[in-house]
């Protein structure tokens, strides 16, 4: 996720993905309200996701997340960007998904520790909720709108998102004055001004196309991987700064006539491309005509440098002609907010040995990409899904679990030759078969129909939107029959 200071009027024209957690017995009167604040914040122009639950697999504390972004998204994400505390004990910070950088707004336990156990690298303002709602308020449940007049003011509401929360929200007053402290006593702070971290765990920000440029430098350029890792955890920007200079006298972007939409990454030996936007047709079609071709998808910035590090390993063990990573469109306007240490594993697929990754030999002895499942065995619904939609699903299968159901998935990487025999394996382990599609065709349950024995359901958003965690459980008979159908999702069962 892009950090929170994306909100900041030094980067106001960035494009941004914020998650937010308001956490605490108070937050159930914001629940009751949520769309008066669903509606401030699309004043903005922004997409915004809701939800509400608790901590820990529904034992722990009660929380409203938001998710706001730029850019249509397609589930609730991980980790988060910012957390508002609404109780008064001092939290275990690390339930929150809190990283570096993030914000917390609290009010810190007049006995605190010594040495709070707050992670490094948070930016933490002080508020004192329960004296402001005193002012209006003996209801200590309702200091939860104080808290969202703060917060309102930190995510820079307009005067007309303002406006919408004085004038729809029963605690108005509440959040007027907690908006009114705010601006009068909080000093915004700005993330890029805190050091990063030279640890694993530190993170940066990252977008698809420079995930892919990486990959091919890194690949080409870092014959000695150990210090190469060791400098990207001893100075993560120094590293990236460097490796996308080698990137751009290596990589080069192509484009084609046949299909304007797709956009080419090809490194120097010519034989891997990273490919973006473009449909499922023009992407498999950029690639017809070469020898042996394999294509993977990615799910995210990370897994498309995997890939590409994957890929430059099946050409080196003539295990493939040419690869083709796929970066659906989905992905490549996204900022993703990525661990040092996650980078340091994918890079170190170069040196790994050469069959890590693989999950073995298809009947026409072609090797095959290691696909990831989640579920037990004999699950009544079996996810299967390709890319970027794998987000939505595995929070799908959460939301499931959480209920008692008994669903699983697999997510593939590899796309052609399509992996039959690890198709066929997982559908062989559930009672019924879903392919989630991420665009508005059957491209992926049509390929499987062709090749395998059994004969998926297929879920796939409607023209202009995105699949939802919520679509996905309403609409495989997981709480919901057909006839009760979420707005914008197609069920075509067969």
């Amino acid at each position: 996720m892009a950090p929170f200071s994306a909100w900041l009027p030094a980067h106001p024209n960035q494009d941004f993905d914020l998650a937010v957690k308001i956490v605490g017995r108070s937050a159930s009167g914001l629940i009751d309200e949520l769309a008066t604040i669903v509606q401030a914040v699309t004043l903005h122009g922004c997409q915004v996701m809701a939800q509400s639950g608790r901590l820990n697999g529904g034992s722990g504390h009660l929380v409203l997340r938001l998710r706001i972004a730029s850019r249509p998204f397609y589930s609730m994400g991980h980790g988060c960007d910012m957390v508002v505390y609404l109780d008064q004990d001092h939290p275990e910070f690390w339930r929150f998904g809190l990283q570096p950088g993030s914000v917390l707004v609290w009010e810190p336990p007049e006995q605190l520790p010594l040495h709070p156990l707050m992670p490094d690298g948070i930016i933490a303002y002080p508020v004192p909720l329960r004296e402001l709602n005193a002012q209006y308020s003996q209801d200590t449940w309702r200091k939860g709108f104080v808290a969202m007049g703060v917060l309102a003011h930190l995510l820079g509401f307009s005067e007309e998102a303002r406006r919408v929360c004085l004038n729809s929200l029963s605690a108005s007053c509440l959040f007027e004055c907690g908006y009114q402290f705010a601006s009068r006593s909080l000093v915004k702070h700005d993330i890029y001004s805190l050091p990063l971290a030279a640890r694993r765990d530190a993170r940066i920000v990252l977008s698809p196309e420079n995930a892919v440029k990486l990959g091919f430098a890194a690949t080409h350029c870092c014959e000695s991987g150990t210090d190469c890792a060791r400098e990207l955890e001893r100075s993560p920007t120094q590293w990236i700064a460097r490796h996308l200079a080698m990137a751009d006298k290596m990589v080069s972007v192509l484009h084609s006539e046949q299909f304007p939409d797709v956009q080419a990454y090809r490194g120097p030996q010519g034989k891997v491309f990273a490919l973006f936007r473009g449909d499922d047709a023009s992407i498999l079609s950029s690639l017809n005509g070469c020898s042996d071709p394999r294509i993977l998808v990615a799910a995210d910035a990370v897994d498309a440098l995997r890939l590409l590090v994957v890929g430059h390993r099946w050409i080196e063990t003539n295990r493939a002609g040419v690869v083709g990573v796929v970066v659906e469109e989905a992905l490549t306007t996204r900022l993703e907010s990525v661990g040092v240490g996650a980078l340091a594993a994918a890079m170190s697929g170069k040196k790994a040995d050469a069959a890590d990754g693989f999950d073995g030999v298809e009947e026409d002895g072609t090797a095959t990409m290691r696909a990831e499942r989640e579920g037990e065995d004999g699950a009544e619904v079996g996810f299967i899904t390709w890319g970027a939609t794998q987000g939505v699903v595995r929070d799908a299968l959460m939301l499931c679990r959480n209920l008692g159901m008994s669903v699983a998935a697999l997510y593939p990487k590899q796309m052609v030759p399509l992996p039959v025999a690890q198709l066929e394996s997982f559908a062989g382990t559930v009672k019924r078969v879903v392919v989630v599609e991420s665009g508005q065709t059957r491209a992926h349950a049509d390929r499987i129909e062709g090749a395998c024995s059994f004969r998926p359901s297929v879920v796939m958003p409607d023209k202009g939107t995105t699949l939802t965690p919520m679509d996905l459980f309403m609409r495989e008979d997981l709480g919901a029959t057909h006839d009760n159908r979420s707005k914008g999702v197609q069920d075509e069962s067969v």
